[in-house]
């Protein structure tokens, strides 16, 4: 049976030498965890759109996708 494919993208979020790493909540998959900020691209978004999409889901912020 093949595995069913999910993309996602996330954030490195980095200011004086320091990062922004979130914790998954002890009921997700993979609970409690250490990531960076992110999530799923839906279906008919770009990598960009996602992740400033998810950034203001989960965070409350707005960014500029950079490379």
């Amino acid at each position: 049976m093949a595995r069913r494919q999910i993309r996602v993208v996330g954030a490195m979020i980095e200011k004086d030498g320091r990062y922004l790493i979130t914790q998954r909540p002890p009921t997700a998959s993979l609970p409690l965890l250490w990531e960076f900020p992110g999530g799923r691209v839906e279906e008919g978004e770009t990598d960009e759109e996602a992740l400033r999409r998810e950034l203001r889901e989960e965070m409350n912020i707005e960014v500029e996708v950079d490379e």
